[in-house]
């Protein structure tokens, strides 16, 4: 079975809890500023999770984006809703909170042949409960990033760094963006080095070739690394300026070196630390006294 390398570019921030609606007002003004800021292709679609909601055409205009997200969001039944005031009405309304926060799945290119080529891109806001779904997260990913490929231009460097400025902007305050890939990944998810070399010790944060650190304690144990460049207001990590070509033995030694790192520190995420309520983002903010 062909293995397909995917380019990731991840994202978590703090921002506050929002309901449905709110939600998808926050989407729709960031999936047009993206289309923008990026190789994105219009027409694009949102997914909920049944096959009749599978791939719902959004115009290029966004003229039908709220009623194709409302849309998608109805195949979320059971996830915890809560309805301030409402004296336990836990249907999915406008005003609904979910307990374990709204998510939007988008891909781009609508009417492009090979649904593989397509880019994807996950929108979560955060949940009310403590505990899960705390930071609001994007996750982009695409295959066929090689060159040549029809999604190359995500792997170049600019395009990269241009994509996580713009990620970085989104939040309140930003914790982490991560550029890498998906063999990349696997190196730190599964215990083994591109070396072959399987690690005496897993776990901890996922560092990129392409990294923001944003937690104020991470940037003060980091600063000193070699590659680490001041950026706003935290830590740059740079290692490639080519992502077709970032695969490497030496990379992922550098990458596993950072993580071995912020290990032995006690960092077991990029957000350890980190209170919401600091930014006015606490359940309780939108909860009121209904306290779960």
């Amino acid at each position: 079975m062909k293995f397909d390398n995917r380019l990731y570019i991840q994202a978590n921030g703090v921002d506050p809890i929002l309901t449905a609606s709110e939600h998808i007002a926050w989407c729709r003004d960031f999936m047009a500023e993206f289309a923008q800021h990026s190789p994105w292709q219009m027409p694009c679609s949102v997914s909920g999770r049944t096959a009749r909601h599978g791939n719902l055409g959004i115009e290029a205009d966004f003229s039908n984006f709220d009623a194709m997200c409302i849309l998608a969001q109805s195949d979320s039944k059971d996830d915890g809703f809560r309805n301030v005031g409402s004296g336990g009405d836990n249907r999915l309304l406008p005003d609904s909170y979910s307990s374990i926060g709204f998510t939007s799945l988008f891909s781009d290119g609508f009417q492009t042949k090979k649904s593989k080529d397509r880019c994807t891109i996950s929108v979560t806001s955060p949940a009310y409960l403590a505990g899960l779904n705390e930071l609001s997260t994007l996750a982009f990913y695409c295959v066929a990033f090689e060159k040549g490929a029809v999604n190359e231009e995500w792997a170049r460097g600019e395009v990269a760094l241009k994509v996580l400025r713009f990620f970085l902007s989104r939040f309140r305050f930003c914790s982490d963006v991560n550029v890498t890939t998906s063999t990349l990944y696997k190196s730190f998810s599964r215990g083994q080095t591109l070396r072959g070399e399987h690690l005496t010790e897993t776990g901890g944060p996922v560092i990129g070739p392409l990294h923001y650190f944003g937690n104020p304690a991470i940037v003060a144990l980091l600063r000193d690394e070699p590659d680490m460049t001041p950026f706003g207001e935290g830590l740059l990590l740079k290692l490639t300026d080519d992502f077709t070509t970032v695969d490497t033995v030496e990379i992922d030694d550098r990458l596993h070196a950072i993580r071995a790192k912020l290990r032995n520190a006690g960092f077991k995420t990029l957000y350890q630390g980190i209170d919401r309520a600091q930014w006015g983002c606490g359940s309780e903010s939108v909860l009121g006294d209904e306290q779960p």
